[in-house]
């Protein structure tokens, strides 16, 4: 009796795993990843300029919502791009999400190489992420752009030195400070200063020549005294304002064409600027 009572148990034992064998063959294979229907494009807005970031323009161009849950750069033409984790939802029927990733810093190159994107991804819905890389368009107009300014300064860098001296407090007539341009040991030829702009907050008054300044191996430094004062008080300014340290310069280096950057700040600069600004225009301290 208990012989037979284990014979039962044993063909019922053997009947259950061929149950679900044939179960689980009956499934066949984990179905296919749903098909994504992504493409990227480029973009940069004012705010982005000072951060040094690219907008990646996602595009959804599938019917169903997809989640983005990291973005990759791949620059080939730009050194210190960063990938970005971050939680973005497309919308379906090509709708866009921008998300914004460091890009680096260009060399000297005559134009960007063929850039990509790649990104983490699921359908909404479905718990399973996909790797997708994207092309940006090619050729890539801000790309090029972004490529050439910085090897314009760069090579300005290369070149000459400019930053700027000590500050004189003028009360109501703004502060007084001084452009100082020095030729690196690295120059080859005249660097000539043509321009030195202020920005939406900063007015600069200065003699007018052609050029502004010139700096060569005999003569290997040169300064452009010059007034600041505000140029907007509003409050709107103070509190849009993207770059308000920024002064651009243009530079040419032994005839060349003229070469585009901007000047550096430092903590010192930046407290001797705002102080007046701020003092002038009516306008509490910053922090206050």
């Amino acid at each position: 009796m208990i012989r037979a009572r284990r014979i039962l148990a044993g063909a019922a034992a053997a009947a259950l795993i061929t149950v679900l064998a044939a179960c689980h063959s009956g499934s066949g294979a984990e179905a296919p990843l749903p098909e994504l229907r992504l493409r990227a494009t480029a973009e940069q807005w004012r705010q982005d300029e000072v951060a040094r970031q690219l907008g990646i323009a996602l595009h959804n161009d599938g019917d169903a919502p997809v989640w983005i849950s990291r973005v990759e750069p791949d620059l080939p033409s730009f050194e210190g791009e960063a990938p970005v984790d971050t939680p973005a939802l497309l919308p379906p029927n090509g709708l866009r999400v921008d998300v914004t990733v460091p890009y680096g810093t260009g060399g000297c190159t005559a134009a960007a190489e063929a850039s990509y994107v790649t990104v983490v991804a699921r359908v909404e819905g479905d718990t399973r992420t996909q790797r997708v890389r994207l092309a940006l368009p090619h050729p890539n107009e801000l790309l090029d752009r972004l490529l050439a300014d910085d090897c314009a300064a760069e090579t300005v860098r290369r070149s000459v030195t400019l930053r700027f001296g000590d500050w004189t407090d003028l009360g109501a007539d703004g502060v007084r400070g001084s452009l100082v341009v020095e030729r690196t040991a690295a120059a080859t030829g005249t660097v000539r200063l043509h321009s030195f702009d202020g920005n939406v907050m900063y007015r600069l008054a200065y003699r007018t020549a052609t050029p502004l300044a010139e700096v060569t191996a005999a003569a290997p430094g040169a300064t452009l005294p010059f007034v600041a004062s505000p140029l907007r008080c509003d409050l709107h300014a103070f509190a849009e304002v993207k770059k308000p340290f920024e002064f651009p310069v243009r530079v040419s280096l032994d005839g060349g064409r003229q070469l585009y950057t901007t000047v550096p700040v430092d903590d010192d600069d930046r407290k001797a600027l705002d102080t007046m600004l701020r003092r002038n225009c009516g306008v509490p301290p910053a922090g206050s």
